[in-house]
Protein backbone atom coordinates (compact mmCIF):
# COMPACT_ATOMS: atom_id res chain seq x y z
CA UNK A 1 0.00 0.00 0.00
CA UNK A 2 1.13 3.58 -0.66
CA UNK A 3 1.84 5.79 2.33
CA UNK A 4 2.55 9.52 2.38
CA UNK A 5 6.16 10.44 3.07
CA UNK A 6 5.41 12.53 6.15
CA UNK A 7 3.35 9.74 7.73
CA UNK A 8 6.31 7.38 7.35
CA UNK A 9 8.64 10.05 8.69
CA UNK A 10 6.54 10.43 11.82
CA UNK A 11 6.33 6.65 12.28
CA UNK A 12 10.08 6.14 11.92
CA UNK A 13 10.88 9.12 14.13
CA UNK A 14 8.62 7.77 16.89
CA UNK A 15 10.18 4.28 16.73
CA UNK A 16 13.73 5.60 16.89
CA UNK A 17 13.06 8.05 19.70
CA UNK A 18 11.29 5.36 21.70
CA UNK A 19 14.33 3.14 21.08
CA UNK A 20 16.60 5.68 22.72
CA UNK A 21 17.76 8.15 20.05
CA UNK A 22 17.52 11.87 20.68
CA UNK A 23 15.28 13.79 18.28
CA UNK A 24 18.11 15.08 16.06
CA UNK A 25 19.75 11.67 15.64
CA UNK A 26 16.37 10.04 14.99
CA UNK A 27 15.78 12.63 12.27
CA UNK A 28 19.11 11.80 10.58
CA UNK A 29 18.48 8.04 10.53
CA UNK A 30 14.89 8.51 9.39
CA UNK A 31 15.93 10.78 6.54
CA UNK A 32 18.53 8.28 5.30
CA UNK A 33 16.02 5.40 5.37
CA UNK A 34 13.30 7.40 3.63
CA UNK A 35 15.67 8.74 0.99
CA UNK A 36 16.44 5.12 0.12
CA UNK A 37 12.70 4.45 -0.23
CA UNK A 38 12.23 7.54 -2.38
CA UNK A 39 14.99 6.48 -4.74
CA UNK A 40 13.58 2.98 -5.11
CA UNK A 41 16.19 1.34 -2.87
CA UNK A 42 13.78 -0.36 -0.48
CA UNK A 43 16.51 -2.88 0.40
CA UNK A 44 18.14 -0.05 2.37
CA UNK A 45 14.93 1.58 3.54
CA UNK A 46 12.29 0.87 6.16
CA UNK A 47 12.96 -2.86 6.11
CA UNK A 48 16.07 -1.97 8.14
CA UNK A 49 14.15 -0.14 10.87
CA UNK A 50 13.23 -3.15 13.07
CA UNK A 51 16.88 -4.23 13.13
CA UNK A 52 18.01 -0.71 14.05
CA UNK A 53 15.47 -0.54 16.87
CA UNK A 54 16.61 -3.93 18.14
CA UNK A 55 20.27 -2.85 18.08
CA UNK A 56 19.45 0.30 20.03
CA UNK A 57 17.49 -1.70 22.59
CA UNK A 58 20.42 -4.05 23.22
CA UNK A 59 22.98 -1.51 24.39
CA UNK A 60 23.86 2.02 25.42
CA UNK A 61 25.82 4.53 23.38
CA UNK A 62 29.14 6.29 23.84
CA UNK A 63 30.01 9.61 22.24
CA UNK A 64 31.95 9.50 18.98
CA UNK A 65 35.55 10.69 19.26
CA UNK A 66 38.10 12.28 16.94
CA UNK A 67 41.05 9.91 16.71
CA UNK A 68 42.99 12.15 14.30
CA UNK A 69 42.39 15.64 12.93
CA UNK A 70 44.39 17.69 10.41
CA UNK A 71 43.80 20.46 7.94
CA UNK A 72 42.52 18.21 5.15
CA UNK A 73 41.86 14.96 7.00
CA UNK A 74 40.19 13.44 10.05
CA UNK A 75 39.56 10.00 11.51
CA UNK A 76 36.49 9.34 13.64
CA UNK A 77 36.25 6.66 16.33
CA UNK A 78 32.60 5.73 15.96
CA UNK A 79 32.47 4.04 19.39
CA UNK A 80 30.10 1.48 17.80
CA UNK A 81 27.43 4.11 17.24
CA UNK A 82 24.94 3.48 14.44
CA UNK A 83 26.76 3.63 11.12
CA UNK A 84 24.12 6.06 9.84
CA UNK A 85 25.12 8.64 12.45
CA UNK A 86 28.86 8.04 12.06
CA UNK A 87 28.72 8.32 8.26
CA UNK A 88 26.56 11.44 8.45
CA UNK A 89 29.12 13.08 10.72
CA UNK A 90 31.93 12.05 8.36
CA UNK A 91 30.08 13.56 5.38
CA UNK A 92 29.59 16.88 7.20
CA UNK A 93 33.23 16.92 8.24
CA UNK A 94 34.64 16.07 4.80
CA UNK A 95 32.60 18.87 3.18
CA UNK A 96 33.92 21.29 5.80
CA UNK A 97 37.52 20.22 5.15
CA UNK A 98 37.17 20.57 1.38
CA UNK A 99 35.43 23.93 1.75
CA UNK A 100 38.42 25.28 3.67
CA UNK A 101 41.37 23.77 1.79
CA UNK A 102 39.87 22.38 -1.44
CA UNK A 103 40.25 18.72 -0.49
CA UNK A 104 39.04 16.57 2.38
CA UNK A 105 39.56 12.96 3.43
CA UNK A 106 37.63 11.63 6.42
CA UNK A 107 37.39 8.07 7.68
CA UNK A 108 35.86 6.18 10.56
CA UNK A 109 36.23 2.92 12.45
CA UNK A 110 34.36 1.17 15.28
CA UNK A 111 31.05 1.48 13.48
CA UNK A 112 28.50 -0.67 11.60
CA UNK A 113 25.96 -0.67 8.75
CA UNK A 114 25.39 2.88 7.49
CA UNK A 115 22.68 2.34 4.87
CA UNK A 116 22.60 3.65 1.31
CA UNK A 117 26.03 5.12 0.52
CA UNK A 118 24.54 7.28 -2.21
CA UNK A 119 22.95 9.43 0.51
CA UNK A 120 26.36 10.61 1.70
CA UNK A 121 27.75 11.01 -1.81
CA UNK A 122 24.72 13.20 -2.53
CA UNK A 123 25.47 15.31 0.56
CA UNK A 124 28.91 16.05 -0.87
CA UNK A 125 27.60 16.71 -4.40
CA UNK A 126 24.89 19.00 -3.00
CA UNK A 127 27.74 21.11 -1.58
CA UNK A 128 29.09 21.52 -5.12
CA UNK A 129 31.91 19.04 -4.62
CA UNK A 130 32.93 15.71 -6.08
CA UNK A 131 32.46 12.96 -3.50
CA UNK A 132 33.74 9.40 -3.20
CA UNK A 133 32.39 7.18 -0.41
CA UNK A 134 33.25 3.57 0.51
CA UNK A 135 32.65 1.24 3.43
CA UNK A 136 33.33 -2.37 4.33
CA UNK A 137 31.07 -4.88 6.05
CA UNK A 138 31.21 -8.30 7.64
CA UNK A 139 32.21 -11.20 5.34
CA UNK A 140 29.53 -11.97 2.75
CA UNK A 141 31.48 -12.24 -0.50
CA UNK A 142 33.77 -15.05 -1.56
CA UNK A 143 37.11 -14.21 -3.19
CA UNK A 144 37.14 -15.07 -6.89
CA UNK A 145 37.66 -18.81 -7.07
CA UNK A 146 36.78 -19.40 -3.40
CA UNK A 147 33.73 -20.71 -1.53
CA UNK A 148 34.30 -19.05 1.87
CA UNK A 149 33.21 -15.44 2.48
CA UNK A 150 36.10 -13.13 3.36
CA UNK A 151 35.06 -9.78 1.87
CA UNK A 152 32.11 -7.59 2.74
CA UNK A 153 29.55 -6.45 0.19
CA UNK A 154 31.80 -3.35 0.18
CA UNK A 155 29.68 -0.69 -1.53
CA UNK A 156 31.12 2.34 -3.27
CA UNK A 157 29.38 5.59 -4.27
CA UNK A 158 30.45 8.72 -6.12
CA UNK A 159 28.56 11.98 -6.50
CA UNK A 160 29.21 14.72 -9.07
CA UNK A 161 27.47 18.12 -9.12
CA UNK A 162 25.85 18.60 -12.52
CA UNK A 163 23.65 21.24 -14.17
CA UNK A 164 20.15 20.78 -12.75
CA UNK A 165 21.15 18.09 -10.25
CA UNK A 166 23.89 15.53 -9.84
CA UNK A 167 25.34 12.38 -11.35
CA UNK A 168 25.34 9.59 -8.78
CA UNK A 169 27.12 6.24 -8.91
CA UNK A 170 26.01 3.85 -6.14
CA UNK A 171 26.89 0.18 -6.32
CA UNK A 172 28.08 -2.82 -4.37
CA UNK A 173 30.94 -5.18 -5.12
CA UNK A 174 28.50 -8.05 -4.56
CA UNK A 175 26.43 -9.80 -7.21
CA UNK A 176 23.54 -9.61 -4.72
CA UNK A 177 23.31 -7.54 -1.53
CA UNK A 178 22.05 -8.57 1.89
CA UNK A 179 19.11 -6.23 1.43
CA UNK A 180 18.09 -7.94 -1.82
CA UNK A 181 18.23 -11.31 -0.08
CA UNK A 182 16.10 -9.98 2.80
CA UNK A 183 13.55 -8.60 0.34
CA UNK A 184 13.41 -11.94 -1.50
CA UNK A 185 12.78 -13.74 1.80
CA UNK A 186 10.05 -11.27 2.73
CA UNK A 187 8.42 -11.53 -0.71
CA UNK A 188 8.75 -15.32 -0.84
CA UNK A 189 10.59 -15.36 -4.17
CA UNK A 190 13.81 -16.93 -5.45
CA UNK A 191 16.97 -14.94 -6.05
CA UNK A 192 18.59 -14.97 -9.53
CA UNK A 193 20.83 -17.84 -10.56
CA UNK A 194 24.60 -17.51 -10.28
CA UNK A 195 24.79 -14.84 -7.56
CA UNK A 196 24.95 -16.73 -4.24
CA UNK A 197 26.24 -19.88 -2.58
CA UNK A 198 24.78 -21.95 0.23
CA UNK A 199 26.79 -23.00 3.32
CA UNK A 200 27.93 -26.04 1.30
CA UNK A 201 29.63 -23.77 -1.24
CA UNK A 202 27.18 -24.68 -4.03
CA UNK A 203 25.11 -22.24 -6.08
CA UNK A 204 21.58 -21.62 -4.80
CA UNK A 205 18.50 -19.61 -5.73
CA UNK A 206 16.90 -20.05 -2.27
CA UNK A 207 17.27 -16.75 -0.35
CA UNK A 208 17.09 -18.49 3.03
CA UNK A 209 19.97 -20.76 2.03
CA UNK A 210 21.89 -17.82 0.54
CA UNK A 211 21.47 -15.86 3.76
CA UNK A 212 23.26 -18.67 5.61
CA UNK A 213 25.91 -18.92 2.90
CA UNK A 214 27.67 -16.25 0.87
CA UNK A 215 27.46 -14.20 -2.31
CA UNK A 216 29.64 -13.97 -5.39
CA UNK A 217 31.36 -10.75 -6.47
CA UNK A 218 29.67 -9.03 -9.40
CA UNK A 219 31.46 -9.26 -12.71
CA UNK A 220 33.72 -12.10 -11.61
CA UNK A 221 37.33 -11.16 -10.92
CA UNK A 222 36.62 -7.45 -11.56
CA UNK A 223 34.09 -7.16 -8.74
CA UNK A 224 36.42 -9.17 -6.51
CA UNK A 225 39.29 -6.73 -7.18
CA UNK A 226 37.02 -3.76 -6.49
CA UNK A 227 35.91 -5.33 -3.20
CA UNK A 228 39.54 -5.82 -2.15
CA UNK A 229 40.27 -2.16 -2.90
CA UNK A 230 37.28 -0.96 -0.87
CA UNK A 231 38.14 -3.16 2.12
CA UNK A 232 41.72 -1.88 2.24
CA UNK A 233 40.80 1.81 1.87
CA UNK A 234 37.75 1.94 4.12
CA UNK A 235 38.64 -0.82 6.58
CA UNK A 236 42.33 -1.45 7.10
CA UNK A 237 43.59 2.06 6.33
CA UNK A 238 40.92 3.59 8.58
CA UNK A 239 41.82 1.28 11.52
CA UNK A 240 38.78 -0.92 11.07
CA UNK A 241 39.08 -4.67 11.42
CA UNK A 242 40.73 -6.26 8.35
CA UNK A 243 37.85 -8.78 8.34
CA UNK A 244 35.06 -7.42 10.56
CA UNK A 245 32.68 -9.43 12.68
CA UNK A 246 28.96 -9.10 12.07
CA UNK A 247 27.86 -5.54 12.88
CA UNK A 248 31.15 -4.63 14.53
CA UNK A 249 34.16 -2.45 13.68
CA UNK A 250 33.29 -1.61 10.09
CA UNK A 251 35.21 1.21 8.41
CA UNK A 252 34.19 4.22 6.32
CA UNK A 253 36.20 6.24 3.78
CA UNK A 254 35.09 9.59 2.31
CA UNK A 255 36.81 11.94 -0.09
CA UNK A 256 35.55 15.37 -1.12
CA UNK A 257 37.15 17.51 -3.83
CA UNK A 258 36.30 21.11 -4.62
CA UNK A 259 36.55 21.06 -8.45
CA UNK A 260 37.70 24.68 -8.62
CA UNK A 261 41.14 23.73 -7.30
CA UNK A 262 41.65 22.27 -10.78
CA UNK A 263 39.14 23.94 -13.09
CA UNK A 264 36.89 26.97 -13.28
CA UNK A 265 33.38 26.17 -11.99
CA UNK A 266 31.66 27.22 -15.20
CA UNK A 267 34.08 25.18 -17.31
CA UNK A 268 33.53 22.14 -15.07
CA UNK A 269 29.76 22.38 -15.32
CA UNK A 270 30.01 22.95 -19.07
CA UNK A 271 32.17 19.87 -19.45
CA UNK A 272 29.70 17.78 -17.44
CA UNK A 273 26.83 19.01 -19.62
CA UNK A 274 28.70 18.27 -22.83
CA UNK A 275 29.56 14.77 -21.59
CA UNK A 276 25.95 14.08 -20.57
CA UNK A 277 24.64 15.35 -23.90
CA UNK A 278 27.02 13.07 -25.81
CA UNK A 279 25.92 10.05 -23.74
CA UNK A 280 22.21 10.81 -24.11
CA UNK A 281 22.64 11.37 -27.84
CA UNK A 282 24.66 8.22 -28.50
CA UNK A 283 23.31 5.61 -30.92
CA UNK A 284 20.92 3.32 -29.06
CA UNK A 285 20.76 -0.44 -29.07
CA UNK A 286 17.68 -2.11 -30.52
CA UNK A 287 14.68 -1.69 -28.23
CA UNK A 288 16.27 1.06 -26.12
CA UNK A 289 14.26 4.28 -25.97
CA UNK A 290 16.60 6.32 -23.79
CA UNK A 291 20.12 6.07 -22.39
CA UNK A 292 20.13 6.98 -18.71
CA UNK A 293 22.89 8.68 -16.73
CA UNK A 294 23.93 7.01 -13.43
CA UNK A 295 21.45 8.11 -10.76
CA UNK A 296 18.87 9.42 -13.24
CA UNK A 297 16.40 6.57 -12.71
CA UNK A 298 16.62 6.97 -8.93
CA UNK A 299 15.99 10.71 -9.00
CA UNK A 300 13.06 10.31 -11.39
CA UNK A 301 11.59 7.69 -9.08
CA UNK A 302 12.07 10.10 -6.19
CA UNK A 303 9.88 12.71 -7.86
CA UNK A 304 7.13 10.15 -8.50
CA UNK A 305 7.15 8.89 -4.92
CA UNK A 306 7.13 12.39 -3.50
CA UNK A 307 3.92 13.01 -5.44
CA UNK A 308 2.20 9.65 -5.10
CA UNK A 309 3.52 8.21 -1.85
CA UNK A 310 5.85 5.33 -1.02
CA UNK A 311 4.80 1.72 -1.58
CA UNK A 312 5.23 -0.21 1.68
CA UNK A 313 4.53 -3.92 2.06
CA UNK A 314 1.54 -4.33 4.38
CA UNK A 315 3.26 -6.81 6.70
CA UNK A 316 6.22 -4.46 7.17
CA UNK A 317 3.93 -1.53 7.84
CA UNK A 318 2.05 -3.49 10.51
CA UNK A 319 5.37 -4.48 12.11
CA UNK A 320 6.46 -0.85 12.24
CA UNK A 321 3.15 0.20 13.77
CA UNK A 322 3.60 -2.44 16.48
CA UNK A 323 7.09 -1.13 17.21
CA UNK A 324 5.73 2.40 17.68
Amino acid sequence: MKVHLEDLRTLSQDILEESGLVEGDAHIVTDILLEAELRGRSTHGLIRLPGIADRLARGGRSAMMLAKDGGAYALVDGQENLGYLVAHRCARMVVGKADRVGLGVVGAFHTNHCGMLGYYASMIADAGMVGLVMCDTYPRIVPWGGTEAVLGTNPIAAGFPAPGGQILVDMSAAAITNGQILMAIKDGVDIPEGVALGPDGKLTTDPEVARKGSALPFGGHKGYALGVMVQILSGIMMQGAPVPEVGKDYGIFMLAIEPTIFIDKQAFQGGIQEFVDRIKGADKAEGVEEILIPGERAFREREVRLREGIEVEEGLLEELKRLS
